[in-house]
């Protein structure tokens, strides 16, 4: 009786005992989907929590532990500055007179956010220059994981604000506003942030604004590229690309001087040079409306003939 018992003992423990290869394929799967997992949707990086205690602005809230995070991606509208000197942005400095529909898009944000706990999801760079961290917000409703700045955009209580050092996540939240565009929701109902064309351009001036028209003319002018929506460009509507600036459009592989005769929309900061103009320093502020914007093969060497250094990092873009 003893001696089979002893027999059978470590059969049955070789049989309990899991096969080696079953184990490590188990581990390799489970490490597998924890990287899966360490990336959110649209590439966005997580970067711990935080639970928000006062919301600044339609695009800016502090946290408990004493973080100001502005919110990457959007910009909302801007409350009075002291000064009174239009309608510059905090990052241009100088004062203000409050936008339209500014305490109504804080009150968006706060609505959303204020009293709860958020996590932070990273789209590039984790600090702005002014050392805001600039995140991405999602916070829960019940099962529903929100996007905060999806919502606001949703909502129509921002515009979309491409920001060089944070460029994911931009691809689903143009579609986001494009929705409350078609639809004329929160801001895109009020005239003051209308979408101008290049003849009405200069009424935003001092403010962010979008622009849609056709390049008529495409310059590259040494350390300057110029995209010119008038015949006259020393009085009409300009964008500006700096020379530092062109790195980020070789790195996708695309020429601002192929967008002359295109129809394109174009977003950014509206200032008086010659006539109004727009400064682009990352190929997400400008759009085709009539096609795709084509991409250029890589010149052999790095750069095309003539090209000088860039001295601007590189922006990445989400196609």
């Amino acid at each position: 009786m003893h001696a089979w018992r002893i027999i059978l003992l470590p059969l049955l423990i070789l049989m309990m005992a899991p096969a080696p290869a079953a184990a490590g394929t188990h581990r390799a799967h489970h490490k597998a989907h924890k990287e899966r997992h360490a990336k959110g949707a649209h590439g966005l990086i997580p970067a711990g929590n935080g639970v928000v205690i006062g919301v600044l602005s339609g695009d800016t809230v502090t946290l408990r532990d004493g973080r100001v995070v502005r919110l990457a991606g959007i910009l909302a509208p801007k409350g009075a500055r002291r000064g009174g000197l239009g309608g510059r942005s905090m990052e241009d400095g100088g004062g203000r007179t409050a936008w339209p529909l500014a305490e109504e898009s804080r009150q968006a944000l706060e609505g959303l956010v204020l009293n709860r706990t958020v996590s932070l999801m990273l789209g590039g760079a984790d600090h702005d220059r002014y050392g805001r961290v600039l995140a991405h917000l999602m916070v829960r409703d019940g099962r529903r994981q929100v996007w905060v700045q999806d919502a606001l955009l949703r909502q129509g209580w921002v515009e979309l604000a491409p920001h060089p050092d944070a460029p994911k996540g931009l691809a689903a939240l143009r579609r986001a506003e494009d929705d409350a565009r078609d639809h004329q929701r929160g801001l895109w109902s009020d005239g003051f942030y209308a979408v101008r064309n290049p003849d009405s351009a200069g009424h935003a001036q001092g403010r962010y604004a979008i622009v849609t028209g056709r390049v008529l003319d495409a310059a590259d002018a040494r350390d300057r590229v110029y995209l010119n929506f008038g015949a006259d460009r020393r009085t009409d509507f300009t964008v500006e690309i700096d020379r530092r600036d062109m790195a980020a459009f070789r790195a996708h592989h695309l020429d601002p001087l192929d967008l002359k005769d295109r129809l394109v929309e174009v977003r950014g900061w509206v200032e008086e040079h010659n006539g109004p103009m727009i400064r682009v320093t990352n190929p997400d502020q400008i759009i085709t409306t009539d096609g795709r914007w084509p991409h250029r093969r890589p010149a052999r060497g790095g750069r095309k003939k003539g090209e000088a250094e860039g001295g601007g990092d590189a922006a990445a873009t989400e196609p």
